[in-house]
């Protein structure tokens, strides 16, 4: 607040800033309402999961000791 930086705007330009990302590229517009309010539904990605099923991974065990040093 000191230095007058409020707002979402500024808070999501720190976010992005901080994790190296840019801001999304706004919807694409073509003019046609037919085509400029067209949705498509999320794609079911079940379909890969059944045909590759998740890999059990193994245990690593507990960390190493680092001799105590913090």
């Amino acid at each position: 607040m000191r230095t007058g930086h409020v707002g979402a705007e500024y808070v999501e330009y720190v976010l992005r800033h901080q994790k190296g990302l840019s801001p999304a590229a706004p919807p694409l517009r073509l003019g046609r309402p037919e085509l400029d309010e067209l949705h498509l539904p999320s794609p079911d990605l079940s379909a890969y999961d059944a045909r590759f099923p998740p890999r059990k991974t193994l245990n690593p065990g507990e960390p190493p000791d680092d001799g105590g040093e913090s």
